[in-house]
């Protein structure tokens, strides 16, 4: 199976990509190399066989799964059009501090109650990810959230997907922030 992804080189798009590549899916990758850190990304897959850095130009329409990240959804396309809003999704290499992470212009704290209710591990999300690659008939949005979350608000029910964290949320924090010390100098 070939998939696309735009803006690989996202820090979301870059889990993505690890995880597709690790299951064994052939990758088709587009972003711009404009910053340190998405060039020391690039490294991490250049040699793998799977993985090929296209331009727009070389895009083709042949994909079986194209897939665009933005920084709150993922436009998902298949046999139909999918646009996944994500909740506040925390991970290595997005942009944070020790203190907290940066959603868009917002701080958000570690110790917050918004961090708390909301925040979903990257990795977590990647589960979903795959299982609705193999779904195949998805609704055209999805509102996804932390299980934490309980308000609702005026989701419909069928549209809303509650993720669940695998670990408790201390032990995704800490790990976050010793990727964060290791490579601090690529979170710039």
């Amino acid at each position: 199976m070939v998939v696309f992804v735009e803006n690989c080189f996202h820090w979301i798009g870059f889990h993505i990509m690890n995880d597709l590549l690790d299951n064994g899916f052939q990758v088709d990758g587009m972003d711009s190399l404009d910053t340190d850190k998405k060039e020391h990304l690039s490294m991490f897959v250049g040699r793998n066989q799977l993985f090929r850095h296209v331009s727009a130009s070389e895009r083709n329409n042949a994909y079986d799964i194209s897939l665009k990240i933005e920084d709150d959804a993922l436009i998902l396309e298949k046999e139909n059009l999918v646009t996944i809003h994500l909740p506040l999704v925390f991970g290595e290499w997005m942009p944070m501090n020790q203190e907290g992470v940066y959603d868009q212009d917002d701080f958000i704290p570690f110790d917050s109650e918004r961090f708390l209710t909301e925040a979903v591990y990257v990795g977590d999300v990647l589960k979903s990810l795959q299982q609705w690659f193999a779904t195949s008939d998805l609704p055209p949005i999805l509102e996804v959230r932390s299980f934490h979350e309980r308000q609702t608000g005026q989701r419909k029910l069928e549209n809303a997907v509650y993720i669940r964290n695998n670990r408790p949320i201390q032990e995704e924090i800490n790990r976050v922030k010793k990727h964060y010390n290791t490579y601090q100098k690529f979170y710039q």
